[in-house]
């Protein structure tokens, strides 16, 4: 039985103050961390105090007990505690047990999924340039992190265009006979082929860093100079090149915040709450330049003041990623000694943490808070307002702050796959999206209800950690019949606090027909109304998500497939030929000579993959 997943219903105030009183008796004086346990064992709540016997104490006071914290003493079956030798330990124990156990009561933070950062490996002899997460060494060269994904894409197809330098994996590298498309379409100097030596490509490096660093500004006019005389030696050519290269650098650009008038370092993490909404968001700022923002909704969290839950938040953030020299805030901290030291070690340097109360920063500080207030008056608070619309609408047990949308998709029964989507913290959370790969012995089903099946008893199996993060509610692409499915799936896991509803198109697959079910039966909503709207976009993303993974899924077949016919071909040789030729159309489209020269095909393999693919007998 899954007792640590489920939520107990049955509240007993009188029960969990009696187990209070208990506690702050028997609880002794010092630091530690303390957890507060529901009925079916599991962690409701995860708390560090610096002294256990006046925490659990203060509990105690009716005047500080929100309603929140009545109804986790209510659904508190006892209390137990861990002993630390001081309040560092006693912060990072905290940090591990909530990341380890998450307790309901805790603040449930955003993705913790590192940012992206740009890569330079000054540690190989032929540096690549490439989009990086992860633990960082001290001889490669790093810029970032960025906020969003897409643009550090974005400024990477642009530094490639600007400085040629190779983005292809060791192995890809290694394997080069000739130069492969990206040289083809100028953005590689091919060093993989001899095509440029060793020094001029340590310059292109050197020149990308320093671009990067923003220590060298005449990058730009250097090559518009270069690109000038080439023309006027009528080296066309070589200058249509250069002008590229120009193109590109002028194509990537940061918010440069002039009025700083300095190159620093530092991080900017604002917090607010409205709506019973705690509000967080975080902007990068690197040698001055802003590299973006990310905004974080954590849950509906009234259990500890703000210096507690800012707390929590600093150390699970930088616990990710990497913290610069100095952190701005605009809130004050308790124990900001004691934190820094703990993202200190994370930095291998002293950063710092401040409020600051003047000047240049305290100007960014206001600009970050228009910022916010912006944000929050856009789509996030529309669609917090809807979800509560609907989970008064649906009688929904829970607040819908994290949903899993399920959907299936097959092509006339084959690749069959299940897909689900997350929305948590008002946005798609992208990064924990997963796919399914239907299971059977035929490898190919049309049947929707077994489809659905598989999926969720996969998904609920708890076999993995990210799996013991439950959904407050589940939304199922199909009517009755699917809907019955999930409900039943649940109730063998004996998932009972999840609340689970599906969406069904209606006639002509009209989303004008459309029809909501839970487990009482339908119910209707008007064509226009916003509650029906998100509820149509979450299914839409699933739908959307299905699709695609199901096409690359199809693709991945038609790729495996290809060689089938050709005797002899194994995965090693098939891997060298993708190697060499970079694509399935290239090798379909080489000539003969070109095939006998790829790594481990010979004369006599050579003429039998020209022959299928040219239908040669």
């Amino acid at each position: 039985m899954n007792n640590c997943m489920q939520n107990n219903t049955n509240y007993n105030y009188k029960k969990g103050i009696d187990e209070l009183k208990k506690a702050s008796v028997s609880f002794p004086n010092g630091s530690g961390v303390y957890k507060f346990i529901g009925v079916y064992n599991e962690p409701l709540y995860v708390g560090k105090a610096k002294n256990l016997k006046k925490r659990i104490s203060s509990y105690l006071d009716e005047n500080r007990q929100t309603r929140r914290i009545k109804t986790l003493i209510s659904l508190t079956d006892s209390l137990s505690f861990i002993k630390t030798p001081n309040e560092i330990d006693s912060l990072i124990l905290e940090n591990n047990l909530i990341k380890q156990l998450k307790p309901r009561f805790n603040i449930r933070l955003m993705d913790d999924k590192s940012f992206p950062y740009i890569s330079i490996s000054k540690s190989s002899l032929w540096p690549r340039i490439r989009k990086y997460r992860g633990q960082q060494n001290k001889k490669d060269v790093y810029f970032g992190p960025f906020a969003n994904v897409n643009v550090v894409d974005q400024v990477l197809h642009q530094l490639e265009r600007a400085f040629l330098l190779r983005s292809c994996s060791d192995n890809f590298f290694n394997s080069r006979k000739r130069p492969c498309i990206l040289y083809q379409i100028k953005r590689c100097s091919a060093p993989c082929t001899d095509l440029i030596n060793s020094h001029q490509y340590t310059k292109l490096v050197n020149q990308a860093i320093n671009f990067l660093k923003g220590k060298n500004k005449t990058i730009k006019q250097d090559l518009v100079s270069q690109m000038q005389l080439e023309s006027s030696k009528e080296n066309f050519e070589t200058a249509a090149s250069l002008r590229d290269r120009v193109k590109a650098i002028s194509k990537i650009s940061f918010e440069k915040y002039s009025d700083l008038n300095s190159d620093e370092d530092f991080d900017i993490i604002f917090y607010h709450k409205k709506y019973e909404q705690t509000f967080v968001q975080v902007f990068f700022f690197r040698g001055g330049k802003n590299l973006g923002n990310k905004d974080f909704f954590l849950s509906d969290n009234d259990t500890e003041e703000v210096s507690v839950v800012m707390t929590q938040f600093l150390i699970f953030f930088y616990k990710n990623n990497n913290p610069p020299k100095e952190i701005l805030v605009n809130f004050s901290l308790d124990q900001i000694k004691i934190i820094t030291s703990i993202i200190s070690k994370k930095a291998d340097n002293l950063v710092t943490i401040r409020n600051p109360q003047r000047g240049k920063k305290l100007e960014l500080i206001k600009m970050v808070k228009e910022n916010v207030q912006s944000n929050l008056n856009n789509h996030k608070m529309n669609d917090q307002n809807t979800l509560k619309l609907i989970k008064k609408r649906l009688n929904l047990s829970n607040f819908p702050y994290k949903i899993e949308v399920y959907d299936n998709s097959h092509l006339n029964g084959t690749n069959p796959i299940g897909s689900m989507i997350v929305y948590q913290n008002l946005n798609f959370a992208k990064s924990h999206y997963k796919k399914f790969n239907i299971k059977n012995k035929s490898n190919k089903t049309n049947d929707d209800y077994f489809m659905m099946k598989q999926v969720l008893q996969r998904r609920f199996d708890f076999s993995s950690e990210w799996k013991k993060d439950l959904p407050s509610l589940i939304i199922i692409d199909g009517g009755k019949g699917q809907l019955n499915i999930a409900l039943k799936v649940l109730e063998e896991k004996e998932i009972f606090n999840i609340d689970v509803i599906s969406i069904a198109k209606g006639k002509n697959r009209s989303k004008d027909t459309e029809k909501i079910y839970n487990s009482k039966g339908e119910i209707n909503f008007k064509e226009n109304e916003k509650e029906l709207f998100l509820l149509q976009r979450l299914r839409d993303e699933a739908h959307r998500f299905a699709v695609a993974s199901q096409k690359i899924r199809r693709n991945i077949g038609y790729k495996n497939s290809l060689f089938d016919n050709i005797d002899g071909i194994g995965k090693k040789l098939k891997t060298s030929l993708l190697s060499y030729f970079g694509s399935i159309d290239n090798i379909k489209s080489a000539s003969l000579s070109d095939l006998k020269k790829t790594p481990g095909v010979g004369e006599q393999m050579a003429k039998k993959i020209y022959r299928e693919f040219n239908k040669i007998v």
